[in-house]
This record gives structure tokens, sequence and C-alpha cells, in this order.
């Protein structure tokens, strides 16, 4: 078998199980295929080789599947950034591809899926980070209504809630590594 035909298999298992199970009604009907389908056609090639800048690659993937998404009009509501949609999507996928071997080297820069409960958990947690609770609060009512800089801006302080919590909240043998760790703390 070869490396694409591999890569092809891994990816199609990938996208059939990536699909937010509550994302029913942010997309019209058949987006949900059309996107495993886009997967499956887009993401082996860009999966080949080593991905050494992930925010540029994750940066670029989630600007392209936003274009589909807009070409194809699968935004439900006009008020959701079809860049944020995409984001969701992307993470999403990416937190299950991690579980194949060659791709645990992504671990620790996989962004965290942003949704409401995310977003809500967060403003329930007792920390001090000002700046993230504010980012937090504009959207925990509409969470799919943030443009790019806004989700940079999110997810660069998600990190520093990561170095909050290892250095304040969990012991020394408990830290954790990712902004993908934080779900555990959140649920």
């Amino acid at each position: 078998m070869e490396e694409l035909e591999f890569l092809q298999r891994i990816v199609s298992e990938t996208a059939r199980m990536s699909y937010p199970g509550r994302f029913g009604g942010k997309l019209r009907g058949g987006a949900k295929k059309a996107i495993e389908a886009y997967f499956e056609r887009e993401y082996p090639a860009k999966l080949q080789g080593q991905i050494v800048d992930y925010d540029v690659w994750h940066r670029k993937r989630v600007e392209q599947l936003s274009h589909f998404i807009e070409d194809e009009n699968y935004r439900q509501d006009n008020n959701d950034t079809s860049f944020a949609l995409s984001a969701k999507l992307v993470n999403t996928f990416m937190h299950q591809l991690i579980k194949y071997g060659r791709f645990r080297y992504l671990y620790e820069s996989l962004h965290l899926p942003l949704d409401r409960t995310v977003f809500q958990r967060f403003l329930r947690r007792e920390y001090s980070h000002n700046e993230l609770r504010n980012l937090v609060r504009a959207f925990a009512n509409r969470p799919y209504q943030f443009e790019p800089e806004t989700y940079v801006q999110i997810q660069e302080k998600l990190m520093e809630v990561v170095g909050y919590f290892n250095a304040n909240v969990l012991p020394e043998n408990c830290q954790i590594c990712s902004r993908i760790d934080l779900n555990c703390l959140l649920w």
C-alpha cells in the first residue's frame, strides 16, 4: 500500500468520526457529507509531509474550508462566520486524527475546539485570567461569530491558561501540555 493510499484511508475514517454531534443547525442539510468528502479529497496530500508550523498550516486549512462552506452556501445562520465554523470542524478533525501514531507529534500544537459549552465552562471556572474571560464572555452566547484575529487571540490566551493551571492548580505529576488537555478540566 502506498503512503497516499494509506493516508486516504486514515482521512476517510477520521472525516466520518469528526463531525461534531451538536453541530446540527449550524450548517444546512447535506453539509456533513459534503465536508466529509472535502476532507477526503483535500487532506491526504496536505498530511503527507511533516507539519512544521502548525499554526500557519492550521490557518490555511481553516480558511480553505471556510471558502468551501461559503461557496456551497452551507452556513445556516448568517451571523455565524464561516471561519469560526471551519475552525471547529478542522479542530475536531485534527483531534480525532492524532489517535494515529504518525500524527501524535502534533498533540501539543492542537487548538481547543471552541463552542458554547467550552466558553460557558470557562466562565464558570475560578482562575484569574481577565483577558481570556473578556474574550470568552463576548462569545459565550454566540460561539461561532468570531473573526480570525479573535480566534488567534483566544487560542493564545488558552496556552497561557495551560501555563496557569500547571503553575497554580495542578500537581507537578499532573501537568498538561496542550490546549486540548484543557478539555479534562472543563468537563
